[in-house]
């Protein structure tokens, strides 16, 4: 799941639902954020959570400088990575009813209009506090989210390159000499402060209204995430000018090839994961 948040396009939340542990991991979240854990709840959270978080700190700095060097080859595996969770989604909702396709549009529409409309990247050190708060917030709900990625959330927002630069940068700070490790610490939770608030805010409250909405409107609420998750190959299109804002480019044959290779990787990678987890499921 923690490398998972680090790739826009890979939903963590599918992650979850594609090994089995989807239900039992809202339950938890839901439970803590009503200060009602119990030992299972507990240990389930600080597992998934705690491999989570050391994977998003070791590997940051790398997914990082492979979407800034080699922006398209990343992005066709996202691409692919995307769509090999729209099989999970399209078994649990089953008959497409009016209320699943109503949320499938809405989702769709919601994606598409962001994808139109994204906001401008920026680098760490002008990112302002409110748009830091907001990407955590809407990251960290769209982990929780199967089919919605809080990485494509995160380059939708612009302020992918530079919260992978924080994360990154305290991985550096403990590596360096005292003198200059509270320094660099103090650079990186300038960005990753607002950015955590954000997100703590989004676990509480969205645990909560998926498990809701799970148990009220689930036609509606799976429906809505599968518009969600096939939206969102709308901003991954790999051949990308490095303008502001990038402009759509088209590939040449060898390229589009390769192109084409990491996508069915990627659609492969995410689809062998579901197998892993099939029939484990009980939403």
């Amino acid at each position: 799941m923690g490398l998972a948040n680090l790739v826009p396009g890979i939903s963590g939340g599918t992650i979850l639902l594609a090994v089995g542990v989807y239900p039992q991991c809202i339950d938890a979240i839901a439970r803590l954020a009503r200060l009602r854990p119990d030992r299972q709840a507990l240990a389930l959270l600080v597992s998934v959570a705690g491999s989570a978080g050391l994977a998003i700190l070791l590997l940051a700095g790398t997914v990082k400088g492979l979407v800034v060097d080699h922006r398209w080859a990343m992005f066709s595996l996202f691409l692919g990575s995307t769509l090999g969770g729209v099989p999970v989604l399209r078994k649990l909702i089953g008959r497409m009813s009016a209320k699943a396709w109503l949320g499938f549009a809405t989702g769709l529409a919601a994606m598409t209009l962001m994808a139109l409309f994204p906001a401008p990247p920026t680098d760490s050190g002008s990112a302002a506090g409110p748009i830091l708060f907001l990407a955590g917030l809407g990251a960290m709900s769209a982990m929780l989210l199967p089919g919605l990625s809080g990485g494509y959330l995160l380059v939708l927002s612009g302020q992918y390159v530079a919260i992978l630069g924080a994360v990154d940068g305290i991985k550096e700070a403990l590596l360096q000499p005292s003198a200059a490790r509270w320094q660099a610490l103090l650079d990186a939770g300038q960005v990753l402060g607002p950015v955590a608030l954000g997100a703590g805010i989004g676990l509480v409250a969205v645990s909560s209204l998926i498990q809701l909405l799970l148990q009220r409107q689930r036609a509606l609420t799976l429906g809505f995430l599968l518009g969600l998750l096939l939206g969102a190959v709308l901003g991954l299109w790999p051949f990308q000018t490095a303008s502001e804002p990038p402009q759509l480019a088209w590939p040449d044959p060898l390229q589009a090839l390769a192109a084409l290779g990491f996508a069915l990787g990627g659609y492969l990678a995410t689809w062998a994961i579901a197998r892993m987890g099939a029939g484990r499921n009980e939403t």
